[in-house]
This record gives structure tokens, C-alpha cells and sequence, in this order.
């Protein structure tokens, strides 16, 4: 499309740029990543653990794909509108009787399902699941134990499906952070793309440390590499570097309203620092002509 657009627009004269104006959604890259990793984790690959730090029992959770079990699991406990409501009275009840503990009283909040199309949707449905500060584990086994959803017990997640699915939910929490900050902000925050991305790509090869979630690790770099699959992609487009950067450099014009248009929505804050730090001199000569090109 953007590719028809610059067609168009040069056979009128005017000046564009379909790669470098092409400008990719920051959420829907997060979730592509996150994904690869997720589908990643399955296969698992006993050679690479030569420590034997993946017992039978974890890899076994794994290649079971336990997300897909804990998804069954909420998918059972939702299945109706009276199992959902089954489910809140017997957070009423247990409130009501102390059974989740002394001065203990659990939110009445339904379990979530997971949507491929909504960023952060797996974390939010594995965060729930296994919230420990509000004691929702219990209240689901306290609902599988009821004898009227005995069909629902074989959906029960054991003590090391748990064990791994908390693991992966510290994987998944970091990019669901990084696109929460974009995604909270009420001003533009092209500017900020880039570096997020960066910022990102170090969290997760962070977690790869020893004693972090290295038997996750094939997973992990799976969505490391989609990351950076991106942003190599995203290096040849002006409008991020033009974002980043700020028009204090030599350049003669005679339009003091395109001069005031640039200076209100780049970022000062930046300038090419990003660029100097995280991709080198000849990326920052040509975001430098682009900027001089631009004005």
C-alpha cells in the first residue's frame, strides 16, 4: 500500500518515502514476538540443558504445553454463565467462612480469557490464574473440589505445571510492561519506539543469566530474535529517527512554519544519542540528512 501511495504521490510531484515512512505497530510486534516464543517453548531440546537443570517433570510441562493447560483450565471454570457464577460464590462463601485465611477476603473477579488479538492477553490470563497475593489458586481448587464439577477436576493444574507457568509468567510480564508504558502515554511516543525495543531486547537476554529462567531459554530467544528480526527492519525508516532526533544541526530554510511543525513534535529530549549509543556513526550521518532532508 505504501509502496502504491509513494507512486501516486510522485506522479503528483510531491515527495514521500514508503520505506522510510513506514511506521509498524509497537504493540502488534511485542505480541508477534511473545507468540513465537510461546509456540517456541513446547519443543524442548534436552541437549541444550547440559547442566541437567530440566528434570523430566519440568520438561514434561513444557512440551505439554502447560499454558494450553491453563488455558483449558479457565476456559472449563467459564464455560457458562452459571459455572462463572458458581465460581464467585464459592469466592462469597469462602470470604464469608475464612477459608482463604484470617482478615483474608478475596475481590470477586472471573478468571480471564486469553485473545490472539489482544496484547498481553496470555500474561493477563496466567496472572490471574496464579495470583498468589489474592489467594485466586485457591479459590479455583476450592471450585474443582465441589462435588457438582467433579468433570471439571482433570483440568487441575498439579504443583510443577504451577512451578513452570509462574517461570513463563515472569518471562511474559516484561513485555507486557514495555508496551503498557507506550500504550499509557497521551502524547506521541514515536520517539520512544526504538529505544522500548532496545530496552526490551535487554530485559529478555537478562533472563538468560544463570539462576534467571534459563530452562526457558529456547523460548526466550526465539522471541529475542523476532525482536531484532524488527528492528533491523525498522532502522531504514526516517519518521523514528526524525522522532528522535532534534533540528539543532546546520540547515537553511526559508519555511520558519516547517522549522516550528519539526521542533514541536521531535523530541528534544533525545536528540541522536539513541542513535550514537545503539547503532553507529553511519546510521547517525543518514538520520542526519534525513532531518536535513525533511526540513
Amino acid at each position: 500500500m505504501l509502496e502504491e501511495l509513494q507512486n501516486v504521490l510522485r506522479a503528483k510531484g510531491i515527495p514521500f518515502h514508503a520505506e522510510g515512512n513506514h511506521i509498524r505497530c509497537f504493540p502488534h510486534v511485542v505480541n508477534v514476538a511473545v507468540q513465537t516464543g510461546l509456540a517456541q517453548l513446547t519443543d524442548v531440546d534436552k541437549t541444550i540443558y547440559v547442566d541437567d537443570s530440566m528434570n523430566p517433570e519440568y520438561q514434561s510441562a513444557l512440551s505439554n504445553d502447560v499454558v494450553a493447560a491453563a488455558r483449558r483450565l479457565v476456559s472449563a471454570c467459564r464455560a457458562s454463565g452459571q459455572r462463572r457464577e458458581d465460581y464467585l460464590s464459592t469466592i462469597r462463601e469462602g470470604n464469608s467462612t475464612h477459608a482463604f485465611g484470617e482478615s483474608i477476603e478475596l475481590p470477586e473477579l472471573e478468571l480471564l480469557r486469553d485473545v490472539d488479538t489482544r496484547w498481553s492477553s496470555i500474561f493477563l490470563m496466567v496472572d490471574r490464574v496464579l495470583t498468589k497475593t489474592l489467594n485466586i489458586f485457591e479459590a479455583i481448587a476450592r471450585f474443582l473440589n465441589d462435588p457438582k464439577h467433579d468433570d471439571l477436576r482433570c483440568h487441575a493444574l498439579d504443583q510443577k505445571q504451577m512451578q513452570v507457568l509462574d517461570e513463563i509468567r515472569q518471562f511474559l510480564q516484561l513485555p507486557h510492561v514495555v508496551q503498557e508504558l507506550l500504550s499509557a502515554e497521551m502524547t506521541p511516543t514515536l520517539s520512544q519506539a526504538l529505544p522500548a525495543y532496545e530496552k526490551l531486547l535487554r530485559g529478555l537476554k537478562g533472563m538468560l543469566a544463570p539462576g534467571k529462567l534459563g530452562k526457558l531459554a529456547h523460548g526466550i530467544s526465539a522471541s529475542i530474535d523476532k525482536l531484532q528480526e524488527y528492528l533491523l527492519r525498522a532502522r531504514p525508516t526516517r519518521m523514528y529517527s526524525l522522532a528522535m532526533s532534534t533540528s539543532d544541526i546546520s540547515c537553511t530554510t526559508h519555511s520558519n512554519v516547517l522549522i516550528l511543525i519539526l521542533t514541536s513534535v521531535l523530541n528534544p529530549t533525545m536528540k541522536f544519542q539513541f542513535l550514537l549509543d545503539n547503532w553507529g556513526a553511519t546510521h547517525v550521518l543518514d538520520a542526519e540528512q534525513w532531518l536535513r532532508d525533511a526540513v
